[in-house]
C-alpha cells in the first residue's frame, strides 16, 4: 500500500476530526465507563482544534490520493498526543510509519504516549514500554509508555 507523509493543515481540521472521532467511537469508547466516555467526547474536539496550532503541535498525516487515512500530532518535541488511523487501514503498518516519521521529524531520542487500552498492543510492538501500570484520569484509562529512539 503506497502512501505519502505531508505536514497537517489547517483545511484539513474538519477532516481529522471526523476520523478521529469515528476511531474513538469503534475502538475505544467501548472499552471506558461512563465518566470516561463522557470525558473523552468532551476533551477531543478542542484537543484536535489545538494540533494546528504550531506553536502546540507538530503534525503529519498519511494521504492515499486526497484521502487522509491517518496522522500523528505531537507536543513538547516528544510526547504523541494524538496518532489515529482509519479503521479501515488498520494491520497495514500506517501508524507505525507515522510513529517512524514522528521519529525522523522531531529528531526526538525518547517518545512518550499516554496509550489507550485499546492501543497498547500496537505501541508494544513498535518498541513502546509500559512506564507504570494502567491509569485513569475522569475516567479515560490508559497507559503511559516511553520509546527510546
Amino acid at each position: 500500500m503506497e502512501f505519502s507523509f505531508e505536514k497537517v493543515t489547517l483545511k484539513d481540521l474538519d477532516t481529522l476530526l471526523v476520523l478521529a472521532v469515528s476511531v474513538n467511537e469503534e475502538h475505544v469508547v467501548p472499552l471506558l465507563d461512563k465518566q470516561g466516555k463522557e470525558a473523552i467526547r468532551s476533551a477531543l474536539k478542542s484537543d484536535i482544534e489545538q494540533v494546528i496550532n504550531t506553536d502546540v503541535y507538530s503534525a503529519v498525516k498519511a494521504v492515499i490520493g486526497n484521502e487522509i487515512i491517518g496522522y500523528i500530532a505531537w507536543r513538547e518535541g516528544n510526547y504523541i498526543g494524538q496518532l489515529y488511523v482509519k479503521t479501515l487501514y488498520h494491520g497495514f503498518g500506517v501508524a507505525k510509519q507515522l510513529v517512524e516519521a514522528m521519529k525522523t521529524i522531531s529528531g526526538a531520542r525518547l517518545i512518550r504516549v499516554k496509550a489507550s487500552i485499546y492501543a497498547l498492543g500496537f505501541y508494544s510492538k513498535v518498541g513502546f514500554i509500559a512506564m507504570s501500570e494502567e491509569q485513569s484520569i475522569n475516567g479515560i484509562r490508559y497507559v503511559p509508555m516511553e520509546l527510546t529512539v
